[in-house]
């Protein structure tokens, strides 16, 4: 895949240790396609190549510089919304790196390679339903997936930054292309956004990390859920970035804040960096992603 290989290059001549990890990296050909497809879509929305690659090495050496200050004060640098949102949600500059940088990261990172799998089978499970909703589509590759699993009729992606939501939309267009039409796309707050629907399936994928009151945010999802309901949210644990404000450090967390919020946890799955066991994981404070669908 020339596309790949052309910017696994470029990476490496920036960051030659990062080249070793690169090189390691095994694809499916249904994953190559889609990395290639991803890239080529960039390139025609006029984003080059040594842009892409600069993108992906601002999320990978910021994710560095956060990892270096948690090991360093075992917590986040940062405790509130307040703190990041200019550096980050409302810079659009920065915000249009982040999303491209961690939408190529699906694809390079063990952890997110294998959570993007984890949801496409969740979603082929899935029997047909009315809504969909998504709080935080970010890069909108989740929404594009759900959007052509053809499981719904109605597809709402919510996000607080305007970048991301512009982001989200145009990848989705780009994708799916008259069934854009069956989607809606709103910059808005979760929290203050009056809903006229109840949602079948609601998707958080890595966002109660970013948010003050992640329990808070659980319970309003739950309450707009049909009674047959599920919520899809992917959560990390010890695992900093430069928005992360909320720190997860066991997966007994997740579990304790479910029965807070009056959920059942139906499955879960754990995805650890460097594909190290969970044990090692948590033993040496390393990146976890935590998969879980919840439901009443």
């Amino acid at each position: 895949m020339k596309n790949i290989k052309n910017l696994f290059e470029l990476i490496a001549i920036k960051n030659p240790i990062h080249a070793k990890y690169l090189n390691k990296i095994s694809l499916t050909n249904e994953d190559e396609i889609e990395f290639e497809n991803l890239i080529s879509y960039y390139l025609q929305n006029n984003i080059s190549l040594q842009e892409q690659c600069e993108c992906y090495l601002t999320i990978l050496n910021d994710t560095l510089e956060e990892t270096k200050y948690f090991i360093e004060n075992n917590s986040y640098r940062y405790k509130s919304f307040e703190e990041v949102k200019d550096k980050v949600y409302f810079n659009e500059t920065y915000m249009k790196k982040y999303m491209i940088g961690l939408a190529l990261s699906s694809y390079i990172w063990i952890a997110h390679i294998k959570v993007r799998k984890y949801f496409e089978n969740y979603l082929q499970s899935k029997s047909k339903h009315d809504n969909y909703f998504e709080i935080g589509p970010g890069h909108g590759e989740f929404f594009t997936k759900a959007v052509k699993s053809l499981k719904f009729d109605y597809y709402l992606g919510l996000d607080l930054s305007p970048t991301s939501c512009e982001l989200t939309k145009n990848m989705v267009e780009n994708q799916v292309k008259n069934l854009i039409n069956n989607c809606e796309f709103l910059c808005k707050d979760f929290f203050q956004f009056q809903f006229h629907k109840k949602a079948d399936l609601i998707v958080i994928g890595e966002v109660l990390e970013h948010v003050e009151q992640p329990l808070e945010f659980l319970k309003r999802a739950k309450d707009l859920l049909s009674d047959e309901g599920e919520i899809f949210a992917t959560i990390p644990i010890n695992a900093p970035a430069i928005d992360h404000i909320y720190l997860f450090t066991h997966p007994t967390e997740i579990f304790e804040m479910a029965k807070k919020a009056d959920l059942k946890i139906k499955q879960y799955e754990c995805f650890m960096a460097n594909d190290y066991s969970l044990e090692k994981a948590l033993k040496f404070k390393n990146a976890i992603t935590m998969a879980v669908v919840f439901e009443k």
